[in-house]
């Protein structure tokens, strides 16, 4: 039959000068309990080291495809400028043949400086 304590008469049994005793969770199990938690949150960790670096990498590689494709995006907004002006203003489409391909009108004298 379990035995069972009184407290003493006159005496509260908070201040007791008995050690408490934790019973399961004592300080062995305690130590063994929290060493189990940090063994599997290495265990879940580890494997997704190699998974975190390779989306690092992913987004990086996002970032400059996202760079280039707004580079691209401004080149073709330009040349579709100019493949207006070409088509719609001749004033333009005169420049642009006479100074590189060295067109000139009737009546006209090119002189060329060469360094």
């Amino acid at each position: 039959m379990p035995r069972k304590q009184r407290a003493k008469a006159g005496s509260a049994p908070e201040f007791s000068a008995e050690p408490v005793r934790r019973g399961l969770f004592g300080k062995p199990t305690l130590f063994v309990f929290w060493l189990f938690v940090v063994a599997a949150c290495t265990a879940l960790l580890i494997p997704a080291l190699p998974q975190y670096r390779l989306l690092k990498e992913i987004e990086a590689e996002l970032a400059d495809v996202r760079r280039e494709e707004k580079a691209l995006r401004e080149t073709s907004h330009r040349l579709e400028a100019e493949s207006k002006a070409l088509k719609k203003n001749p004033r333009y489409l005169e420049a642009r043949a006479r100074d590189p391909l060295r067109y000139q009108k009737e009546g006209e004298t090119v002189i060329q400086l060469e360094d």
